[in-house]
């Protein structure tokens, strides 16, 4: 009975932990070259992101735009996959990834068929 209990207590222990590693990208982002500010915000379970803020005034009909979708954490390989990376100065998407380097550095990456073929951005968190 002991040992029930004592394993009980470790995996709601561990619970919280996963949760603090997957909700570590939320936040506010911005992008290369600092074009776009992006914030990533977590909702059923996935996670998005859409863009707050842009560099050029012209481009202010970016705003809102969703350029992150349907990401879920990977706790095994610390990453989180299976979303979609929308591009909207070309109006493409792509499958995607995310890999946090470190609390302040999002690897964000974009692939059309085969991952190790991709695309990628380096973000870092705006509210350093």
């Amino acid at each position: 009975m002991r040992i029930v209990l004592h394993t009980i207590f470790c995996l709601l222990g561990v619970l919280p932990l996963k949760a603090q590693q997957a909700d570590a990208i939320l936040g506010d982002w911005l992008t290369e070259n600092n074009e776009a500010r992006v914030h990533i915000y977590v909702e059923n379970g996935k996670y998005y992101g859409k863009i707050t803020t842009v560099k050029d005034g012209k481009e202010s009909a970016k705003i809102n735009t969703l350029v992150l979708s349907d990401f879920v954490y990977n706790s095994k390989d610390k990453e989180w996959n299976n979303g979609t990376v929308h591009d909207p100065r070309h109006g493409h998407k792509a499958s995607g990834y995310l890999v946090l380097k470190n609390s302040n550095t999002l690897k964000v990456v974009g692939y059309k068929a085969l991952r190790w073929i991709s695309d990628s951005e380096i973000w870092v968190r705006a509210d350093q």
